[in-house]
């Protein structure tokens, strides 16, 4: 037990729940705090399923969140590694919650686990990527559908003089809300835009490492006049690893989403380009004001608390990098 304020002790633990391997988080993947010197803590939980390094990014955030001190509220988070183990956190926190908040896919058995909340009056944040607004009270994180057209508009004007050149699309099936929107507003940039510019499709299983290589080199194999490579999922260790077996006649434009502790030496190796990516401070930030709010009903958050997407360099890596 850490104990950070007069206020608030934080407690880190493993999480011991059955995975399917392909996001595995290791030790401290979850993580309580609870409030002291209070006669009735709010108690605030948090779910992340995601790719594991992003995951550790999302909940090392919240616990530099937690360090500040938030008064009179007591915080569960713990990373998710499968599906059903989503469903079951859920299940478990919705009795243990007056608020919750989750990264999560936006699947018709998530959406329907959340309405038990909101019929029990729980306010349900979404983070990071977005929920359908029937089972969220609100949304915090960057505009994905504007994140997609920036990256759009850098393949296209770097790319608009070439002919016949083509871009890779590095997309999933899994229905995470941020992935969709990414994607509809970079095609819808490209085809208003940059019309001359064709998309080649490289479609993965999962957003795990080994799944996103092999795709990536199915189709990078086939000879395609490959100019750039847009990797919406933000899972980046398999598609560089591709890229290198490969040995493309000519280093195509690279531009993925999230900072965390795999994209970041791939940014400084210049292996990635640029990242588009959504600040967890802001996020974090955002989340507290919410939760105070909720706390103290002075204010009802807005369905929509976006943040600013920013993007990232190697060149200007230095004043974002990972803590």
């Amino acid at each position: 037990m850490i104990y950070m304020s007069s206020n608030i002790h934080l407690m880190i633990y493993h999480n011991h729940s059955h995975t399917n391997g392909s996001n595995g988080i290791s030790a401290n993947s979850s993580f309580r705090s609870t409030a002291r010197g209070t006669h009735r803590a709010t108690r605030f939980s948090i779910v992340v399923q995601t790719n594991a390094a992003f995951a550790r990014s999302v909940l090392d955030a919240i616990r530099r969140f937690v360090k500040t001190g938030l008064h009179g509220v007591s915080i569960h988070a713990v990373a998710s590694q499968s599906d059903e183990e989503t469903l079951e956190l859920i299940g478990t926190l919705r009795h243990q919650s007056d608020v919750f908040a989750l990264v999560s896919k936006n699947t018709e058995r998530v959406k329907a686990a959340l309405l038990e909340f909101r019929s029990q009056g729980i306010p349900v944040i979404a983070l990071v990527s977005d929920l359908d607004a029937s089972v969220r009270t609100t949304y915090i994180g960057g505009d994905n559908r504007a994140a997609g057209q920036l990256a759009g508009f850098i393949f296209g004007r770097s790319l608009e003089r070439e002919l016949g050149v083509q871009v890779a699309v590095v997309s999933c099936n899994l229905a995470y809300r941020c992935w969709e929107d990414r994607e509809i507003g970079f095609r819808s940039l490209l085809e208003q835009r940059f019309p001359q510019i064709s998309i080649v499709e490289i479609v993965t299983e999962s957003d795990a490492p080994q799944a996103s290589r092999e795709a990536a080199l199915r189709v990078l194999s086939n000879g395609y006049a490959v100019g750039g490579i847009y990797n919406l999922l933000g899972e980046n260790l398999g598609l560089a690893q591709a890229i290198n077996k490969v040995r493309l006649p000519r280093r195509p434009l690279y531009i993925t989403h999230e900072l965390d502790e795999a994209a970041e030496p791939l940014l400084r190796t210049g292996a990635i380009d640029f990242l588009i990516t959504q600040n967890l401070e802001s996020i974090v930030n955002a989340m507290k004001r919410c939760v105070i709010a909720l706390r103290t009903g002075t204010d009802r958050p807005g369905e929509l608390n976006l943040v600013p997407i920013e993007l990232v360099s190697k060149f200007n890596l230095q004043s974002r990098t990972v803590r």
